[in-house]
């Protein structure tokens, strides 16, 4: 009898302890636990000391919300110009609803992959090899900006996604190279070709500008010369009609005296024309003398004493 009391009181103790251990839930920093009641949801218990009633409520299960890399393997994408390569991705993700993540998918992790797996194949298949190649942080927004919303319907976030590497065939490989040298020997080409014509508008502007230039200078130097000489004509004008004025005034001033002289000589008109001839006749004698005929030399004929001066002097020659 005292064996079967210790029985029954061990019995009832572990009891005890296993309903104890039952109520008992400690949820860890980071993590969540869904709680369910006969399969049913019920709740998610945050992190910290819980307390349930034993087959009426069990834990169904734990959930970490602390951010989880993932590596999803290489897999071949064709690109838009029907070559083919292969691309691995880096996911970085959270659980954002625990409820979605453990009861609206049945794995939402691998849910997850196939959605970015998917989406990448249609993206690169937009694109050509050069932009795959060159354009990784295209591809990753492009990545991101089609799956986010997706994975968020079963309680998922994406935080971030890497393209790793971009594998293609040897083939490929020396295609590739090939076309780059021709590329660049084309580019070295038409910078040369660039340079040469380049060189040459610069020397065909050159040689206009120094023609410019050079007219400009003749014509300069062709205005100062006309303008040279019209300041000469115009001063040997001026010195010209100084001297005739000169002359002019001396001629004047010397008539003048004569007049003044013959004023004040009380000569008799018939002396002056008497005078007149004589001096006219040392003039006609003088052959370096250019002899201007007076336009009444006639009427001076019809003076009788001229007349006969003249008559006179004929006969002596």
């Amino acid at each position: 009898m005292v064996v079967f009391n210790i029985i029954l009181f061990i019995l009832v103790l572990v009891v005890i302890l296993f309903v104890i251990t039952r109520m008992v839930v400690i949820v860890r920093q980071g993590e969540v636990k869904v709680v369910e009641s006969f399969g049913k949801y019920v709740r998610t218990i945050d992190p910290g000391l819980h307390f349930l009633i034993p087959i009426l409520y069990n834990v169904r299960r734990k959930v970490s919300l602390k951010q989880t890399p993932i590596q999803i393997p290489p897999q071949s994408v064709i690109t838009r110009d029907n070559v083919i390569v292969e691309i691995d991705e880096a996911i970085k993700y959270h659980v954002t609803d625990a409820r979605a993540f453990v009861y609206d998918n049945e794995d939402s992790v691998t849910s997850m992959i196939q959605d970015c797996q998917s989406n990448l194949r249609g993206i690169i298949g937009k694109m050509e090899l050069n932009e795959v190649l060159n354009g990784t942080e295209e591809i990753n927004l492009s990545l991101y900006e089609s799956v986010k919303d997706i994975t968020a319907g079963y309680g998922l976030s994406i935080d971030r996604i890497n393209i790793g590497e971009i594998s293609v065939s040897d083939e490929i490989v020396n295609s590739m190279n090939k076309l780059i040298t021709a590329s660049r020997d084309k580019e070295s080409l038409i910078t040369i070709s660039e340079g040469k014509k380049q060189s040459v508008i610069l020397e065909s502007e050159a040689k206009a500008s120094e023609m410019q230039i050079d007219a400009e200078a003749r014509a300069k130097q062709t205005k100062i010369d006309a303008e040279a000489r019209a300041e000469r004509t115009k001063i040997d004008a001026d010195a010209e009609a100084a001297r005739i004025a000169k002359i002019t005034e001396a001629e004047t001033a010397r008539i003048k005296a004569v007049n003044q002289v013959i004023a004040e000589s009380n000569l008799t008109d018939e002396m002056i024309a008497y005078l007149g001839i004589e001096a006219f006749k040392h003039v006609v004698e003088n052959n370096a003398n250019t002899v201007i005929m007076p336009s009444n030399l006639t009427e001076v004929g019809n003076v009788p004493i001229v007349k006969e001066l003249w008559d006179k002097t004929s006969q002596q020659k």
